[in-house]
């Protein structure tokens, strides 16, 4: 009786440990699956973060530009001169919610650009913990203009009115092809030749137009908003 209690008490204790099915995380695969797709990404990649890395060569002091844009120390941003009477009443642009307000404050826009700075890449990402560049455009738009843009720069890229490099305004969507597919990378211009963007290589920051990696794989800009 004793051998056959022992035995009884040994296959319980056997089946209560972790290694058991019984008891298997259901997190693990959960985390496992996550961890995969932050990682496996179309867009995130380590050539891609080298390649910016090292082309970058117009490297722009985020911090002196911060304290030149913020609200606490403002300073006039590059706009373009005021339109003509002709110009005045241009239609707004196609896709454009007229429900929603037509012009952007550029101080308020800055602000919320200024708010991000440093957020890691993260690509699906649509917070502070992590963001992408479309989401970071869009966080952008919605909360200074009260607009939201589709959530891919493909779809982006079709929304406002196309213009031309030499006639950027701040608050323009500017857009790359960084992987080869177009668009595959987006910002927004802030003046002065640029733009904050969400980028895979450092993050939410400043960068030049001028920079080898971007300039020549700038590729279009959109106006969303006159």
């Amino acid at each position: 009786m004793k051998v056959i209690l022992l035995s009884l008490l040994c296959a319980f204790v056997m089946g209560c440990g972790t290694s058991s099915p019984r008891f298997g995380s259901h997190d693990a695969p959960k985390k496992s699956e996550k961890h995969e797709k932050k990682s496996t990404g179309p867009r995130f990649s380590s050539k891609h973060v080298e390649e910016e890395a090292r082309e970058d060569d117009r490297k722009v002091d985020v911090k002196q530009v911060a304290v030149r844009f913020s609200s606490a120390k403002p300073a006039p941003l590059k706009r373009e001169a005021p339109p003509s009477s002709d110009e005045s009443h241009a239609k707004v642009p196609h896709n454009v919610d007229k429900t929603r307000p037509q012009k952007i404050n550029d101080q308020k826009m800055m602000d919320v650009i200024l708010s991000y700075l440093g957020t890691p890449y993260e690509y699906g990402g649509e917070s502070k913990s992590g963001i992408d560049c479309s989401a970071f455009t869009n966080a952008v738009y919605n909360q200074s203009v009260n607009m939201r843009l589709p959530r891919s720069a493909a779809d982006q890229v079709k929304q406002g009115t196309p213009i031309s490099r030499d006639d950027l305004k701040f608050g323009d969507l500017m857009f790359f092809n960084t992987t080869g597919a177009n668009p595959s990378h987006v910002g927004i211009y802030i003046g002065d030749d640029l733009f904050a963007h969400a980028s895979e290589a450092f993050g939410v920051t400043i960068s030049s137009i001028e920079s080898s990696y971007y300039k020549k794989r700038y590729t279009e800009a959109r106006r969303i908003v006159n």
